[in-house]
């Protein structure tokens, strides 16, 4: 059994200049490792990738690029994503970094924001996280998956004490991505 599907609408404009609907989809949730957008069975860890732009600010009227079944890094110097995540009952993410500012907001379920101050922050539906390059992870103790909606967006470097902070490096380093 996969996590439900993630409905997702572009809009765009025609030669006229009118708005119209490009693409109406329902997104099944693929494994974060997946090079060709394999359905994630519910128990794993899954993203859904939605929208993906590789410059800041986007350029609106270039043809639409889905990045839906793509391998997609966490997020990219001057990128931005909204991405859906999956998190299963007793899953605990790893703890990284992200040169990013990252808004989490949970859409159903109930996760603990963990950052590496020890600090445990239970978060519920309708909260949001605004996480500003700072180190954190995700851990659902509770016995259903928790559904995130997280919009990326690449930021400047973050300097704290004149040193020059990192991304931590993730398994998702080791796959080749698409972009």
């Amino acid at each position: 059994m996969s996590y439900p599907p993630v409905r997702r609408i572009v809009t765009g404009h025609n030669a006229l200049g009118k708005s119209v609907v490009e693409s109406d989809m329902q997104l099944i949730p693929a494994e974060t490792t997946s090079i060709n957008g394999t359905a994630a069975l519910i128990g794993t860890l899954a993203f859904t990738n939605c929208y993906r732009s590789d410059k800041l600010p986007p350029d609106v009227q270039e043809k639409w690029k889905d990045p839906f079944g793509l391998p997609l890094p966490l997020i990219g110097e001057n990128a931005a994503m909204v991405r859906i995540v999956d998190t299963p009952p007793g899953y605990s993410a790893f703890m990284h970094r992200t040169i990013s500012l990252d808004m989490g907001v949970v859409l159903s379920g109930e996760v603990y924001m963990v950052l590496d101050d020890g600090s445990e922050t239970l978060m519920k539906q309708g909260d949001i996280a605004i996480q500003r390059g700072t180190i954190h992870a995700w851990k659902n103790v509770g016995t259903e998956p928790v559904r995130m909606l997280f919009v990326l967006i690449g930021s400047n470097p973050i300097n704290i004490g004149g040193e020059t902070l990192k991304a931590t490096p993730t398994y998702l380093d080791d796959i080749e991505f698409t972009v």
